[in-house]
Order: C-alpha cells, then structure tokens, then sequence
C-alpha cells in the first residue's frame, strides 16, 4: 500500500489499495491526486510503501484524521496520532455588574465600548502562540459594532497574530444584550460567542 502525501505541506492526501502487488510510486501517485478535488501539480505529491499488511490495516482505519506524517531517522515516516483540538478563549475588559447573569455590561449611548481579546488554545488551555496560529476568523454581532482595536474602522473579520487578537464592540443608544460571534473556516477551530449587555 502506498501512502500518498503533499510534499510542501507535509500532508496525507490519500492511501492505496493493500495489495498482494503493490503498483509502482509514479501510478499510485498519480491515481490518488486525479481523484482529488482540489489538486496541485503532480510534481508536488510523493508516497511511502508500506509492506507490513498489519500496519497497512492500522492505516486505512485511521486515514484521514488521525493519519499524520513525521520526521524519522531516515526520513519521513507514517504515524497514527490524535488530531489536536483548538478552541478560542474570549473575554472581554467590562466589568460584570448583575448578582446572576454573568454578563459584562457597558453604557448603551452609542459610545461606550469594551475590548474583546481573543487567544486560541489547545484542549490543555495552553495559549498558542506560533507562526502557524495566524487563523482567519468572521465575526457577526447582533447589536452594536465590531471596530478594530484601535477603533478607527468597522471590521468582519479579524487576522490571529500568533494566536491572538483585540477588537471592539461599541454600544449602540438602547438598553440590550449584543452577542458576539467569532467563526472559523477551519474544522479543527470551532467558534465562539461573548454576550456584552449595553445598561
């Protein structure tokens, strides 16, 4: 069985029959990429044989989600991992006035405004904070409007800078509650809400 990947992404795009014959590396490269919705050029993909018929089973069980590539001794090598789950951390700087509700509160005069931060992190809360961390993320509110930290502009969507970012929601002259939606294209990044009451 052969376990084709990309080669600048490091990348497991598809496996393979598990044959008694295996097809040669150019055939079985090429007939997993013309398979592939979204495709580079062919000259990109390159694939790992793997004889041992036990392990090709662990292999195709796991393949997508778990099936990930890593540096071994001579080379890449095939191994089944848990797939990491991130979520986003969002608080904000207004103070939670109310005994029950937990929910911050500014002024509702159309000034007054909160900062949100955002921080992505792993399932052991641990902050992240790499140059891959630099997630896209859309944002909706209900009432209210979302403005650049700086408050300078409108925005709907905000860049991570290795894992984090601040924006504002700014009031609106009516006494309500605003929710705040952060939402990833990425599967691995679920969204996240903040409500803000406006008092």
């Amino acid at each position: 069985m052969w376990v084709v990947y990309h080669r600048g992404e490091r990348r497991i795009v598809g496996l393979t029959a598990d044959a008694d014959i295996d097809a040669d590396k150019e055939m079985a490269v090429a007939e997993v990429v013309q398979g592939l919705i979204v495709k580079s050029d062919i000259a990109e993909y390159d694939a790992i044989l793997v004889r041992d018929r036990e392990k090709a089973m662990d292999y195709m069980a796991a393949f997508p989600n778990k099936l990930a590539l890593t540096e071994g001794t001579a080379g890449l090598k095939v191994v089944i991992r848990e797939p990491e789950a991130f979520a986003l951390y969002v608080t904000c700087d207004a103070p939670d006035k109310h005994p029950v509700d937990g929910i911050p509160e500014i002024r509702a005069d159309g000034k007054a405004y909160t900062t949100i931060s955002i921080q992505k992190i792993n399932e052991r809360f641990k902050a992240q904070r790499g140059p891959q961390d630099n997630d896209l993320l859309y944002l909706r509110t209900d009432y209210g409007s979302l403005r650049n930290a700086g408050g300078t502009k409108q925005i709907n969507s905000i860049k991570l800078k290795k894992g984090h970012a601040t924006l504002r929601l700014v009031s609106e002259p009516f006494r309500r509650v605003a929710t705040v939606q952060i939402i990833s294209a990425k599967p691995d990044l679920p969204g996240a809400f903040i409500r803000v009451e406006f008092i």
